[in-house]
């Protein structure tokens, strides 16, 4: 390895922090400093970033590393391809020289932004399984003749479209999955908003 590939090394450690990378790459920090970890499928973030150290540790799978080594394995990439990603991404300049993506390096940013959308969609349809189960647990009525509630009713009625739209990124193909993103774009898009409002009715009823 020579001189130049050391130098981009230290230079993008030494001025990159693991939570700003991580931000910049699309994962959501909480204020705990834990994210979803990008390696495995979970429905709660595993992963705690430290900030002082610059590194991650996952208590889910097991991946630790700094910033290099996060965007090395999301990417795919070799270390000096991930350290080179970096410095263009960032602005970082090592030893006079500007460092620039290689083409390759875009074809698998294209492949690591499918993935990306794919793990969204299978969690917000995950956890949206879970809040109808728990609705039907939560809001099941207690006596005979009592008006449904609506978020009840809702369940009842949509429980299994959407455990089959779950699986579809469990058991599905590629084609399936990418057909399912493409088509009903608008219901992943509303599961968040849905949740949230519905949520906050729910947990003023509860009170």
């Amino acid at each position: 390895m020579n001189s130049g590939n050391n130098d981009i090394f230290a230079v993008v450690k030494e001025q990159l922090g693991i939570k700003d990378v991580a931000k910049h790459y699309g994962l959501e920090v909480n204020r705990g400093g834990f994210v979803s970890c990008p390696f495995h499928v979970e429905k709660n973030p595993s992963m705690k970033l430290y900030e002082d150290t610059d590194k991650y540790h996952c208590f889910g799978c097991g991946e630790h590393g700094d910033v290099i080594d996060l965007v090395r394995k999301l990417f795919n990439f070799t270390p000096i391809d991930a350290a080179n990603k970096l410095a263009g991404d960032f602005g970082i300049s090592a030893g006079g020289h500007i460092f620039k993506e290689k083409p390759s390096i875009k074809a698998k940013m294209k492949s690591y932004d499918y993935e990306l959308k794919e793990r969204r969609a299978y969690r917000l349809l995950a956890d949206y399984c879970d809040y109808l189960a728990d609705c039907k647990r939560d809001l099941a009525p207690t006596t005979i003749g009592e008006p449904l509630h609506p978020l009840f009713a809702r369940a009842l009625s949509e429980s299994a479209k959407f455990e089959y739209y779950r699986d579809t990124f469990i058991f599905g193909t590629k084609d399936e999955k990418i057909a399912f993103m493409r088509d009903y774009n608008g219901i992943l898009s509303g599961i968040e908003r849905e949740m949230r409002g519905d949520k906050a009715v729910r947990a003023e009823e509860l009170a």
